[in-house]
């Protein structure tokens, strides 16, 4: 199961925020990867290969609140920052973990395609 509020709450000291658990519920995301994601407020396009499961312990940075929730089609890690309101999208490309400029929510808000 990908979403577990247990082990989340265990983990991070804190509920899954509304955004990423919303995420995680859409059947038509959840269903449908590989899934391309078009921004309107950004110029890119951001192709997500899977999601991960809440339940593996190596998907957390306790130490910076962070938790990676997927896998971009280049095989990046996609990470979520817990420590921001708007829960700010990162990706570690070989050991570099830069912000990506768009949040849950824009992933929630973006036209979705096929890959």
């Amino acid at each position: 199961m990908l979403l577990d509020h247990t082990i989340f709450q265990k983990k991070m000291g804190l509920p899954i925020p509304a955004g990423l658990e919303k995420l995680y519920t859409i059947k038509s995301i959840v269903e449908s990867m590989p899934l391309g994601f078009r921004f309107s407020n950004v110029g890119f396009v951001l192709e997500v290969q899977y999601l991960l499961a809440m339940s593996d312990s190596k998907n957390y940075d306790i130490k910076n609140l962070r938790f990676t929730f997927a896998v971009n089609t280049d095989g990046h890690e996609l990470i979520v920052d817990l420590n921001t309101d708007t829960l700010e999208i990162l990706q570690s490309e070989y050991g570099d973990v830069d912000s990506i400029g768009v949040n849950v929510n824009d992933l929630l808000m973006a036209e979705r395609y096929s890959v």
